[in-house]
Order: C-alpha cells, then structure tokens, then sequence
C-alpha cells in the first residue's frame, strides 16, 4: 500500500502536469481551426462580407423601416482560438404582463428582446460554427432596492440558445438574407436553414415551437 507521502506527491505532480496537456489541446484546436481556414478562406471570408454588407444596407434604412429595432451590430470579436470569431446582434423593446409571486399576481413588466449571432471557424474540416441565442432581458429601476425579477414567477417566453456546425459551402446569400429576417424580426427562429443533423450539442436545447 503506497505511503501517503508518496501519494501526495503524485497528486502534486499531477497537478503540474494538467495544464501542460490542457496547453496541448488548444494547440491542436488551433491547428485544426487554422487548417480549415486556409482551406476555407474565400468562401468564409466572401460570405462575412456579404454579410457585413447587407446589414450595412438595413442599417441604413430610415428610422420607420428599421422598428422595432434600431441598430443591428456586427462585428469581430477576439478569440483565443484564433477561430476568426464574429458577432451580430439587435434587440426590440417588449412589454408584457407576466405571473408574479406575490399579490396582485401579475405585473406588466420590460423587456429587452435580444437576437444575436456568432459565427466562427470550426476545428472541424470543411464546417463552420453558427451559434443562434433569442433571449428576453427583465428590465429593472436603477434605483430598485430589490431585485424586482426575482418576484417573477414566469414570463412565459421560449429562449434559445444553440451552436450549429454548418458547411462551409452552404455560407451563401441566401444564409445571409435568413439570418438578416431572423435578427430584424421579420421571421422565427423555424425560419433558419438549420436541420437536425447541424446540431453541435444536444438537440433538444433547440426548441422547435419558438417563433
């Protein structure tokens, strides 16, 4: 039976180790992903240009054709990666009458309603990766003593949050003018050219009945 400083030793020495191979899983994530961009580069970068594009022109509409948002973000974000990481996102203003814990029961409370969008060069050849999240933010008085969403008792909104590995040959404008509907509020999350097979993780945090 190992002695128990022999044992603490090891424990010491394992834990030296883990970093140094957790080091070597992202290197070879970055390979991987630098390898599918080489591969990928003009078809990943002509199609993040349509799509920067295309907001642009949205963006550029008058006021009263943009409601109920009013700017649509888009930009690129840092990764560590190095997975040429890009975001777009626009929100709405929502308000609705929801349950409560406490009497009357029921309130009107504000929404921020938030779509956004990642994408990024997956570490898997040939696929990017395509994350989707419809949120609904509570909006509360800077000057509240109390966290008045913690009173809630269901807002009764379907929330997303789902990453997809889509091909590489499938980012193409009509992928851009989905995605365009989708973060105007024009159409649902149904929408979106995304079957089951594009599913990165489970399946079921995607839920079909969101519109």
């Amino acid at each position: 039976m190992p002695h128990w400083l022999e044992e603490a030793e090891r424990e010491e020495q394992r834990k030296k180790e883990r970093p140094s191979r957790e080091s070597a899983k992202v290197q070879d994530k970055i390979l991987n992903i630098r390898q599918n961009y080489d591969a990928n580069k003009e078809i990943y970068e002509n199609f993040i240009k349509y799509f920067f594009d295309l907001l642009e022109r949205a963006n550029n509409l008058p006021h009263e054709k943009k409601l109920p948002w009013v700017q649509i973000d888009f930009r690129m974000k840092e990764s560590k990666l190095e997975n040429h990481l890009y975001y777009a996102g626009t929100s709405e203003p929502i308000d609705k009458m929801v349950k409560t814990r406490s009497f009357p029961f029921f309130k009107r409370q504000h929404y921020k309603h938030v779509r956004s969008c990642h994408f990024n060069v997956s570490k898997k050849m040939d696929f990017a990766e395509i994350e989707i999240r419809d949120d609904y933010l509570a909006k509360t008085r800077l000057k509240s003593n109390d966290d008045e969403t913690s009173d809630i008792y269901n807002d009764g909104f379907k929330r997303v949050k789902v990453m997809f590995e889509y091909e590489m040959n499938k980012l193409d404008k009509s992928l851009g003018v989905a995605l365009l509907d989708w973060l105007a509020f024009k159409a649902g999350v149904n929408s979106l050219p995304f079957g089951e097979e594009h599913f990165k993780y489970d399946k079921r945090r995607y839920q079909k009945s969101h519109s």
